[in-house]
């Protein structure tokens, strides 16, 4: 039987209704390897339905989204430093994360993922990586999207330095928030030139693992990128 992995939706208004969206490329990525993405939508009738959903999956794929709520690491903030924020994605996601980790299931975090990742296991976020580096990197260009780059160096004895096999490489990142303090038991993989973690793993499962980049982005640019997809899959 083909594994399964969940993947919870993005939400947006397009021509005042909203709709529900997965970027294609992990779609694909999934497919290529036999894997069936099934996709978690967000709407209210999702949370009193999520037992469905994780009757039979195999792991979970966090990806790019809105910022997490400060409610979920008790942290005060000003609405005005928040993008796309979606309180039912939140309540979705990390209900998911929950079971996948409580269950032992393989869990890939990307972006915001890697965000819920270090929520989930007490840390906290910056509200605006920009604001608390003073612009010395920048971790979001609106306009260049997939082909801005900045430097990341890669720490030694971790599985981000197996997959990639290299100390330095340069990164597609898009966001603002990012790590303040680290989760507890989580492990940095990888460092970016203003001290912010750009990658993640836990020593005590199976594999959970949270990337600041995007490796579907530069998909074809790096061996390392696929290896971050097929070891997530092989763990399956």
């Amino acid at each position: 039987m083909p594994k399964k992995v969940l993947i919870v939706a993005r939400r947006e208004i397009r021509k005042n209704k909203l709709i529900n969206w997965v970027s294609e490329v992990y779609l694909q990525i999934l497919g290529e390897y036999g894997v069936i993405p099934i996709i978690v939508p967000i709407a209210e009738s999702t949370i009193q339905n999520l037992e469905v959903y994780t009757q039979d999956y195999d792991g979970l794929l966090m990806v790019e989204g809105g910022d997490v709520n400060p409610k979920r690491y008790n942290e005060t903030y000003n609405e005005q430093k928040l993008e796309e924020r979606d309180d039912i994605k939140d309540s979705i996601e990390f209900a998911c994360c929950k079971h996948a980790i409580t269950n032992n299931k393989p869990v890939l975090g990307i972006c915001r993922g890697m965000h819920i990742i270090n929520t989930m296991f007490g840390g906290t976020l910056h509200l605006d990586v920009h604001d608390a580096n003073n612009n010395s990197v920048l971790h979001v260009h609106y306009e260049a999207y997939d082909t801005h780059r900045h430097h990341i160096t890669i720490i030694e004895n971790t599985p981000l330095f197996t997959w990639y096999k290299q100390t330095n490489l340069d990164v597609t990142t898009y966001h603002h928030q990012g790590i303040k303090k680290l989760g507890e038991h989580l492990i940095p993989m990888a460092i970016s030139d203003d001290k912010l973690i750009e990658a993640i793993y836990h020593p005590h499962y199976s594999f959970v693992v949270g990337l600041q980049f995007h490796p579907e982005r530069m998909y074809t640019e790096h061996r390392g990128n696929a290896r971050v997809f097929e070891s997530f899959i092989k763990s399956l």
